[in-house]
Parts: C-alpha cells; sequence; structure tokens
C-alpha cells in the first residue's frame, strides 16, 4: 500500500504525477468471515447527492466500483462496544458542527471528497484521546479501486470535479457500527451498535 498522506494538498500533488497503476482496495481485506467496529458520522442527503454527481461523471471508467449511498460516511477510528458508554460521556457537551465536503480528491486505491473541519479532528480525538492523529485525513469514499487501473482517466474527470463549490452539512452525531470487511461482503449494510448524539 502507498504511504499515507499528511494532507489533502498532498494527496492531490501526488495524483496529478503518478504513473503507477492505482492500488485495489477490496485485495486487502479477507476471504474469511471478518468484521470491524469503527466511529462513523453519516453524511445527509445534500452530500449524498454530490457524491452521486462524482459517481455519475466517474461512470464508466474501468477499475471504479462506486460507493452505494448507504455506505458513504466518514470514519473516525476504531471502536469498541464495550467502550461505548464512556465515549459517550465523553461527547455530553461536545456539540453538532458544521463541515464542508468537496473538492474530489485521489487516494491511493479510492476516489473521495475531503472532508474540511477542523471539529472533525476535535471529534476524533475525544473519542479516543490516545489515537495518533498526525495523518488524520477525514474523507468520504464515493468510488473503490477494483483492480489496478490506471490513473490517467480518473484524473481527468477528477480536474473537473475540483472546481464544484464545497457542500455544507452539520454533524449532529456519531454511530458505532460493526462492518462486515469479508472481501466478498464489503460495501453490504453494516449493524450500528450505538448511536451518541452530540447536543
Amino acid at each position: 500500500m502507498g504511504r499515507f498522506f499528511s494532507s489533502f494538498d498532498e494527496a492531490w500533488a501526488a495524483f496529478l504525477e503518478r504513473d503507477e497503476p492505482l492500488e485495489d482496495f477490496f485485495a486487502g481485506f479477507p476471504e474469511e468471515e471478518a468484521y470491524l467496529t469503527v466511529w462513523l458520522t453519516l453524511p445527509g442527503p445534500a452530500v449524498q447527492a454530490e457524491a452521486t454527481a462524482a459517481q455519475q461523471a466517474l461512470a464508466g471508467i474501468e477499475g471504479l466500483r462506486p460507493n452505494p449511498t448507504h455506505w458513504l460516511h466518514v470514519s473516525l477510528g476504531p471502536g469498541r462496544e464495550d467502550d461505548l458508554d464512556r465515549v459517550r460521556k465523553r461527547l455530553r457537551d461536545f456539540g453538532s458542527f458544521n463541515v464542508e465536503y468537496g473538492p474530489a480528491t485521489c487516494f491511493h486505491e479510492a476516489l473521495v471528497l475531503e472532508v474540511h473541519s477542523d471539529r472533525m479532528t476535535d471529534l476524533a480525538r475525544t473519542i479516543d484521546p490516545e489515537r495518533d492523529l498526525l495523518r488524520f485525513l477525514p474523507h468520504v469514499s464515493v468510488a473503490y479501486m477494483a483492480g489496478t487501473p490506471e490513473p490517467g482517466p480518473s484524473r481527468e474527470k477528477l480536474i473537473q470535479l475540483r472546481d464544484r463549490p464545497p457542500v455544507r452539512e452539520r454533524i449532529s452525531e456519531v454511530q458505532l457500527c460493526v462492518v462486515p470487511v469479508m472481501r466478498s461482503k464489503l460495501l453490504t449494510p453494516w449493524r450500528v451498535a450505538g448511536v451518541v448524539p452530540l447536543d
């Protein structure tokens, strides 16, 4: 897997210069039954519409698998069901906040919408005070690489998408979700283990 990026600017610059094929998102997951428990925020209708518009612009590019609407999310990091009450107490007075989604960019194995808000990092840190957030780049994955496509076709489309204005929504809750990560079950619905309001 390629190196982790420390900023969205770094990720975009690397994508513009990239010659080697993009990386297979699905290949890194097990073939046997497996699950991850993670904290997520879920985008609302405006972001879902923006993701759909990006997917339509990218339609027909070989090696891209668009995310279904029910799988659009921002990951805040791993969690445990037995930690739910402790996190609920930590977030009791956190408060809801506004977030900007966009522009579109590319990581090694996914086309994503950037997510911008200092409060998103604060949220992840409050959920897990011990987590290293040096390279935390919150994002919504729009499409994953299925195989190892060449970057050129995606790059051509993403350059055009970069001019779209950001979409704004308000984050008012987080969810602890148990996500099936068996390779054949990726992108299927997950189980919500708990919902924690921020207000």
